[in-house]
């Protein structure tokens, strides 16, 4: 499998191709399956050549703008333009948030009836956090992000067993290293959204803290996620580097 990097930034950066952090996976059997599906969604794709028709199915982490704020526009476009519907995956318990806080507003409402989330996508099922596509396995990992009323309301990164590595994409998580411990021990490869800003969020794990890893963790660690600015030499600190736009991973 390969995984690309449509988009490396954090979701307030502004700029000039600073997109989002949304990923496609391609398997080898030449489908395609994007890893969240953010504003700007269209025009990252659009730089790397893909084209809405070669969606197959997208995965959902979490309902942040950055990470669902295209879906309108990809189901659209698959429905009207393509006459199909998309592949949903996303964990049981967001799935009714997506379509009540999210996309009923605008999609809703069709000439003759009225739509569900399952008029645009075709939902597939996630079992004890687990799913299979294009028989590959993928499990969520259940991580704190951000807070609302005193609760935490998680995002749900993904352990991938590809055809040569197992990777863990964080999507957005706090810094809970004592959490994600087994997961970091048995990825061979880490992508971790990283803040770099000067005033913290409390949303990410933060470039300071991810520096106090221990060594053999921090190095099969790639950053993304990361803030407008100078970025600290990563490979000096024992990271593998911050991803670029546009990078690609076999695993």
């Amino acid at each position: 499998m390969k995984l690309l990097f449509l988009g490396v930034s954090s979701a307030l950066s502004v700029g000039d191709k600073k997109y989002q952090s949304n990923m496609l996976i391609k398997s080898s059997t030449n489908r395609h399956l994007l890893i969240d599906c953010g504003t700007d969604i269209r025009h990252s794709l659009y730089e790397q050549g893909v084209s809405h028709s070669t969606i197959d199915a997208v995965y959902i982490s979490h309902l942040h703008a950055d990470h669902v704020g295209g879906l309108e526009w990809l189901s659209f476009s698959k429905v009207f333009i393509d006459h199909k519907k998309p592949g949903l995956y996303i964990s049981p318990d967001q799935q009714d948030k997506l379509w009540t806080n999210v996309l009923s507003g605008g999609m809703s409402s069709l000439e003759n009836e009225e739509s569900t989330l399952s008029t645009w996508f075709d939902i597939q099922p996630i079992s004890d956090l687990r799913f299979t596509w294009e028989t590959y396995p993928f499990q969520l990992i259940k991580i704190p992000h951000s807070i609302s009323n005193h609760e935490y309301l998680p995002a749900y990164g993904l352990l991938i067993r590809g055809d040569s590595k197992t990777i863990f994409l964080s999507t957005d998580t706090r810094f809970c290293p004592d959490l994600l411990e087994s997961v970091y021990n048995e990825a061979d490869l880490i992508f971790h959204d990283c803040e770099t800003s000067i005033i913290p969020s409390g949303q990410h794990a933060r470039y300071t803290d991810l520096k106090t890893l221990d060594a053999k963790i921090k190095n099969k660690m790639w950053l993304y996620d990361y803030n407008d600015g100078e970025l600290p030499d990563a490979a000096k600190d024992g990271f593998q580097g911050f991803v670029v736009r546009g990078q690609a991973f076999d695993f």
